[in-house]
């Protein structure tokens, strides 16, 4: 029986569409997934040498470098702070409600653990009608390491005295995956794209396209 199911929250409970289609109206069509890349980039190499940036920090830097880079600097801070509002907008998945209703109903403890804010996610969950599905909302803020460094996800595994070997990480990211794999937990890959793996480095203990059929594979193991 898990313990506790720990779950990314940018594009693994959430879609990220509201921030791309703000980009897109300040002439950005098209940069998201190097943006969003950018950033993702710039935690982890902060992470893999012991140090931390916001995701706000760098959200708000390769913002400026892109529109730089596309010769799109007359907006400024104006600009940049549009496409940052649409982190308050963010819709969860179709599939994400009736997965954390499988959860619930199991009585399994669920806790959200994000590389971006704990009061804006907070905030989402509860305008998103999900707040009561998920008993805490923890950030990279606390241990100042972005995933997947061990140390996030060791946290969330003391602050609730979870055995990492009855607790699982679900998120679309394999890298997410990994770093809570390396930190001794259990794996559920949401491959919401039917990739065809999740890479040489990352063999997840379940997979499956929709948040309901990976959670009962989840509380299906022994």
């Amino acid at each position: 029986m898990l313990d506790l199911i720990v779950l990314d929250v940018n594009e693994t409970l959430f879609g990220l569409e509201p921030v791309a289609e703000r980009m897109a109206q300040i002439g950005l069509d098209g940069g998201f997934e190097l943006w969003f890349a950018r950033v993702l980039r710039d935690g982890i190499a902060a992470a893999a040498t012991d140090r931390f940036v916001s995701f706000a920090a760098l959200a708000h830097h390769h913002l400026y470098v892109l529109l730089d880079e596309r010769g799109l600097t007359e907006g400024g801070e104006a600009a940049v702070e549009h496409v940052l509002a649409g982190f308050e907008e963010l819709r969860p998945h179709p599939d994400v409600e009736p997965g954390l209703r499988v959860l619930q109903a199991s009585g399994v403890q669920v806790v959200a653990l994000t590389n971006g804010s704990a009061a804006r996610t907070r905030a989402l969950l509860e305008r998103g009608g999900l707040d009561s599905y998920v008993a805490g909302v923890h950030d990279a803020g606390e241990v100042d390491r972005f995933k997947p460094h061990v140390a996030t996800y060791r946290r969330v595994l003391d602050r609730y005295a979870a055995r990492p070997s009855h607790s699982a990480m679900v998120a679309v990211h394999p890298w997410d995956l990994l770093g809570a794999q390396r930190a001794g937990l259990l794996t559920g890959w949401l491959n919401r794209e039917r990739r065809r793996d999740a890479g040489p480095l990352l063999h997840p203990d379940v997979e499956a396209a929709d948040l309901p059929a990976l959670g009962r594979l989840l509380l299906a193991r022994p």
